[in-house]
């Protein structure tokens, strides 16, 4: 059921300074009296909706309008008698060029599509009495104890007027973890020396988060009504419950899901931008899918109905299980009921969480996730859309389709530069003014498109941004994208690797930037090879020169906050940069020096994850509270 937007608007009450306050765990209103089937308010007014339908249309038609421009008989290339492969090179180009604005027209109208139906769930009270388990885990060497830790404290701080316990699936069976566990009273589980549960494929899988979640499912699930899980860098809200365990009194819920965010935005470039590149999706797309019936699962934060996940045999084998297993999800049936089981996307913070910060680490993640669209895509998608409904299945082909057409516009542009820089070969003869007057026209709209969506992410500081620095990391992360596709085409399997946390960040070498440094030399060798052979299109020029630029970009960045740190030292009076790693580090380093007693880095880490201030550096924070004084944090960090 859909209702008309609210009458008024949500206000936040935040201090300037802070991020994800309080009030942004009441983004859906007050709870209301509770039904047994979930009701949704509309996100976008009838002015805003026909306003964004206007100028995604215009977009479109712009890119439509290149391609027509393209195709007019004046305008193709001419084949030349006698030169088969040239004129075969001229007709693949022309469709590569072709293809670049079908792709542009395609994630335009992505967005509008999720925008078009986006609505959020009206929130009411939980059932009584339900029988919670809230779960976390551990993976030895990739997040530290006393992150996980500081995430079960908040935890164990949720409310419910229900049992609940709190769970930590320890991948390593760690001692020491197993006793700090019960210190503060939370349950553990391990699935280590249980080859029963470490298998090399399928449910139970060695070495995989959902085969970890699994096995706590054979064991454990059935003495639950609902079972909550979350990352463990992901701090819960003490209304996480609160907010989200009403939506399973609709009895075909299988899954609710709420916003993955990241509250350390100012800790570098990446961190930043890899919060950027999710408002979007959290803001529209993840709304757009609670009005097509395909929020999809993300396994950051959400809690599942046991009785269809174990219909389903809970999480998929998959490098990116959430992804695969909402299908499978969507394509069952309550046997209950008889009908489809459903989820709910709820645009409540509630839980904030810490996102990469080291290109290394980032490149990590997306190479997972681009992996396992393709992944999907080629095996799964062709036997699990058909089960889906109409708006399922076009959700979900919408969704599979970024990373793919992100790999593909990276090399269509390379080749196109490649064909006329090496080759000479002229691929269409639009007139300069022309193409320079729909390519700037097309950017100027599409750039207009993506702002107007911005008015619809989260909270205030997310509807402020311009989302720039999202935007050049996406761009940066190209090279990675293209690799993971390489990679799964090829059939080459990828080892499912937890993005590191805390203390845990891997740092960045030159081994992190393999991938770039190839299409760098690549789009060089084009623009040397073009300039020998007189070669002299500007446009194609420019193309190689962005690709270059683009290549090194992440690389030149290290090199000069690297070559300002070392400045500073010259400086007086000007601290020095550390990096994100030695950033991660200062509260083991602080402790081992005596300057902080393990309780106080506890209490540390919980102001860090819980206070409603903008997110501070542990350091920074350690001398704000008093525990340690700048002349001490400096010799700590060798500043």
């Amino acid at each position: 059921m859909t209702l008309e937007p609210a009458a008024t608007e949500i206000l936040e009450r935040r201090l300037p300074g802070k991020l994800y306050g309080r009030t942004a765990t009441e983004i859906t209103g007050p709870l209301q009296p509770g039904t047994e089937t979930v009701r949704y308010r509309r996100v976008l007014g009838r002015g805003q909706h026909r306003l964004m339908l206007g100028v995604a249309s215009l977009h479109i038609a712009l890119a439509a309008a290149l391609v027509v421009y393209l195709l007019l008989p004046g305008n193709l290339p001419r084949f030349q008698p006698g030169h088969p492969v040239g004129n075969t090179v001229m007709v693949v180009g022309l469709f590569l060029m072709i293809g670049l604005q079908l792709i542009v027209g395609l994630r335009t109208w992505v967005l509008a599509y999720f925008a078009a139906r986006a609505c959020d769930p009206v929130p009411i009270p939980a059932p009584p009495g339900l029988r919670v388990a809230v779960l976390t885990t551990i993976v030895p060497g990739k997040e530290p104890v006393d992150l996980v830790l500081t995430t079960l404290r908040a935890m164990k701080r949720v409310r419910h007027d229900g049992p609940v316990d709190v769970w930590l699936l320890d991948e390593g069976d760690d001692e020491d973890v197993r006793r700090r566990c019960e210190e503060i009273g939370v349950r553990h589980f391990s699935r280590k020396g249980h080859p029963e549960w470490n298998q090399p494929s399928g449910e139970f899988k060695a070495r995989t988060k959902h085969g970890n979640h699994n096995a706590w499912r054979a064991a454990h699930e059935a003495d639950y009504d609902v079972v909550a899980q979350m990352d463990p860098d992901h701090v819960p809200y003490p209304n996480f419950l609160e907010r989200t365990l009403g939506y399973f009194a609709d009895p075909d819920t299988a899954f609710v899901v709420a916003p993955q965010v990241y509250a350390n935005l100012s800790e570098s470039f990446v961190a930043r931008g890899a919060a950027e590149l999710a408002y979007i999706f959290h803001g529209i797309m993840q709304r757009g899918g609670n009005g097509r019936g395909a929020p999809l699962l993300i396994g950051t934060n959400h809690l599942y109905r046991p009785a269809a996940f174990r219909q389903i045999g809970g999480y998929q084998d998959c490098i990116i299980e959430d992804h695969l297993t909402s299908m499978v999800v969507y394509g069952a049936a309550n046997p209950v009921s008889g009908n489809r089981w459903r989820g709910v996307y709820t645009p409540d913070i509630l839980a904030v969480g810490e996102g990469p910060a080291t290109y290394s680490d980032f490149f990590s993640q997306q190479k997972r996730w681009a992996y396992g669209i393709w992944e999907i895509a080629r095996q799964h998608s062709p036997r699990l859309l058909p089960k889906l409904s109409a708006g399922q299945r076009w959700s979900f082909f919408a969704l599979q389709s970024h990373y793919p057409t992100t790999a593909l516009s990276w090399v269509t542009g390379v080749a196109l530069s490649a064909i006329y820089l090496v080759g000479g070969v002229t691929v269409t003869r639009l007139p300069a003014l022309v193409w320079g007057v729909l390519f700037v026209a097309n950017i100027v709209v599409g750039m207009t498109f993506f702002q107007f969506t911005q008015r619809f992410n989260l909270v205030e500081h997310e509807r402020r941004s311009w989302g720039l620095a999202g935007m050049a990391l996406e761009l940066i992360t190209a090279p990675v994208y293209v690799a993971a596709a390489a990679a799964q085409l090829a059939g080459r399997p990828l080892a499912y690797v937890v993005t590191a946390k805390g203390a845990a960040a891997t740092g960045d070498t030159w081994r992190t930037f393999r991938p770039h440094l190839g299409w760098a030399g690549l789009a060089a060798a084009c623009l040397v090879t073009g300039q020998l052979l007189h070669h002299d299109y500007p446009s194609l020029y420019v193309w190689a020169g962005l690709t270059l630029l683009i290549s090194v970009a992440p690389m030149a960045h290290l090199l000069t906050v690297a070559a300002a740190g070392s400045l500073s030292r010259l400086v007086s009076r000007v601290p020095r940069s550390f990096s994100v790693t030695a950033q991660r580090r200062i509260g083991e380093r602080l402790v081992a020096q005596g300057l902080l007693s393990v309780q106080e880095l506890e209490q540390l880490l919980d102001l860090q994850a819980t206070s409603d201030l903008a997110w501070q550096r542990l350091g920074d924070l350690a001398v704000q509270q008093g525990y340690v004084d700048a002349h001490q944090l400096a010799a700590a960090t060798g500043r």
